[in-house]
């Protein structure tokens, strides 16, 4: 009885003995199990972090690509004004008043633009001088620009482009009055072009018409292509008559009305003229001379109360 007894203590030692195992190996599985899992999600938290990180680096390569474009390029607004008139006067989408004009030259240094001239812009072409420039171009001639824009020019250092209609200052030599809207005459012309900071450009001879005949210099439908080309031809050699008489040489044509065809940059080009002008209301982006041919302008219209106001209305840029 007693090693019977001693048999059964032995046995129920050992059962107890194999449990204790059992469960000891469970709980050492569990908690590696559970260690495995603590690890993963810390493995996936550390995943998700570097993902994040990885994710605003890129959003900040992109900026910084997208801002690098920008400053790797040579930005070139270009301002399409028309006559000048007295502070006492009305102005309209064509005429500004001095004073308008003066706050103009103000606020486009405020905002970072240096003033370029035709010169002045085939250089920073030619040399990839990255930057924000603004050129000041003014249509058609008028006596205003004549007697208001030098000083305004010296006071602010900017420079500008005139183009000018032979067929205006022809009619303008035959007055002996000036009126808001007159034109220059060819002494007027001359004396103005002696300024240093003012570049005359050609604007046509008698092609500054707009009509269903015709739209500025631009070739007619189903107009024959050479005499299309002979009739602007005979038209430029005529104003560059004119103007050579008084000691001009022009090299920028501006579109009458912006209008212009295939046909009319072949031949500028072929004269070697080395910019031309349109009336496409646009920011333009130099790449090099040939981004100097048919450079967007916006029109200066006092409709709009500033610069900024009128960049955000006509490109979206602010």
């Amino acid at each position: 009885m007693a090693k019977n007894n001693g048999k059964f203590t032995f046995f129920l030692i050992l059962c107890i003995l194999v449990v204790a195992v059992i469960l000891i190996m469970g709980v050492s599985e569990n908690n590696k199990i559970s260690k495995a899992s603590s690890f993963g999600i810390s493995n996936n938290n550390n995943a998700n972090k570097q993902a994040c990180a990885s994710s605003e680096l890129s959003k900040t390569n992109n900026n910084a690509n997208k801002s690098s474009k920008q400053e790797n390029s040579i930005e070139l607004l270009c301002l399409m004004y028309h006559n000048v008139v007295a502070d006492n006067q009305k102005q309209g989408s064509y005429e500004i008043r001095v004073s308008a004009l003066e706050k103009d030259f103000v606020e486009l240094k405020k905002m970072g633009y240096q003033c370029v001239d035709r010169k002045n812009l085939l250089s920073i072409t030619d040399k990839k001088r990255y930057g924000k420039y603004v050129m000041i171009t003014f249509d058609d001639g008028f006596y205003g620009v004549y007697k208001y824009l030098p000083k305004l020019l010296e006071k602010y250092d900017m420079s500008c482009i005139v183009s000018v209609v032979g067929e205006f200052m022809d009619i303008a030599d035959k007055q002996n009055y000036k009126s808001r809207c007159s034109y220059m005459n060819t002494k007027e012309v001359k004396e103005l072009a002696k300024n240093q900071r003012i570049e005359i450009a050609h604007h046509s001879y008698n092609m500054h018409h707009f009509d269903k005949d015709r739209q500025g210099v631009k070739i007619k439908q189903n107009e024959n292509a050479e005499e299309y080309e002979s009739k602007l031809m005979d038209d430029t050699k005529n104003l560059n008559n004119k103007l050579r008489g008084i000691g001009i040489s022009a090299k920028t044509y501006c579109y009458p009305f912006g209008a212009y065809c295939k046909e009319s940059e072949r031949l500028f080009k072929e004269l070697n003229y080395q910019m031309t002008m349109t009336c496409n209301e646009k920011i333009n982006y130099i790449k090099d001379r040939n981004s100097l041919y048919l450079i967007g302008r916006i029109n200066r219209s006092a409709n709009y109360e500033n610069i900024s106001n009128m960049l955000l209305k006509t490109c979206n840029k602010k």
